[in-house]
């Protein structure tokens, strides 16, 4: 059994049995896509721990893909951020026909932009965090436009893991910021993660869902919640259980591989779905305030 068989809908019986077809049953249709659009575009912020100047970016990125991905280094660029007035090293990187822009900031991360002593959740130990919080220097990484549907999303992601993930190879990164899932990523998880995605490039069940969708766990009234946050810039709804005995860990897993199933094109869920983790257990999608959550009620 594949690790999606355990995550199949279950199927509604019909209530009078059809007769035996004559021939060979058409073959299964494919799950139908979201309606929703992808976000379009990418950001997030590389952390580094002193400043290593522009050239050593820059170094990198050829030492790993080559001069030729590189076009417009501009030791004077502007810098994306409107509370910083002041003209900033940047460069824009070509992967498979993919651009993406880099630009440097020989200066701390402004924590009114961002105060990452706030960040409960994400990829990181505390003391990692309070590296990261003490940040010398960082990158801003951006694509824009690319992911327009859900194929050109999943594989802008994929090449932004690669770049990414060759710049957190620097010997004096702290850890990496992504913007649209609000995500927090120590050095050392982005690097084991990308290092994975390297492993399984030819896969296309293979998505790096953890540098992508975070994952969370919140009490509302009596209730606790563990859900996601970040499907959305897929075009996903997030998605959120409403279970307080299963373990947190199972929880997580759940999760991540409900998120990769649709990410990837497999399957995708919506209002009224069922679905069974264990056997002889069903468990019901119920869509609110642009989620779905899932509970028990077998």
């Amino acid at each position: 059994m594949s690790i999606f068989d355990r995550f199949r809908r279950k199927k509604q019986a019909p209530q009078i049995p059809p007769p035996a077809p004559a021939k060979a049953p058409p073959a299964p249709k494919e799950p139908e896509k979201p309606s929703v659009s992808p976000e379009p575009d990418i950001t997030a912020t590389l952390l580094l721990r002193k400043n290593i100047g522009w050239d050593a970016v820059v170094k990198a990125i050829e030492e790993h893909f080559g001069s030729q991905v590189l076009g417009n280094v501009e030791d004077n660029g502007y810098s994306s951020f409107e509370s910083v007035k002041a003209k900033v090293p940047a460069a824009t990187v070509t992967l498979e026909d993919v651009e993406f822009w880099c630009s440097y900031l020989a200066m701390p991360h402004p924590t009114q932009i961002c105060d990452f002593s706030k960040i409960e959740d994400g990829l990181f130990s505390y003391e990692e965090r309070e590296e990261i919080e003490q940040n010398q220097a960082f990158l801003v990484l951006a694509q824009k436009g690319g992911g327009q549907d859900l194929a050109s999303k999943r594989q802008v992601c994929r090449l932004f893991t690669r770049l990414a993930g060759t710049l957190m190879g620097l010997e004096d990164a702290a850890g990496i910021y992504v913007c649209s899932a609000e995500l927090l990523i120590s050095r050392s998880e982005y690097l084991k993660h990308a290092g994975i995605l390297e492993e399984n490039r030819d896969d296309p069940s293979y998505f790096p869902v953890p540098v992508w969708v975070a994952l969370r766990r919140r009490k509302k009234g009596e209730h606790v919640l563990t859900g996601t946050w970040g499907l959305r810039q897929f075009g996903l709804l997030e998605l959120w259980f409403l279970d307080e005995d299963t373990a947190w860990t199972e929880l997580y897993q759940r999760l991540y591989l409900l998120s990769i199933t649709q990410i990837t094109g497999r399957d995708f869920y919506e209002d009224m779905d069922t679905i069974e983790f264990t056997p002889g257990k069903t468990s019901l999608f119920r869509e609110l305030n642009g989620a779905l959550f899932i509970k028990e009620i077998d």
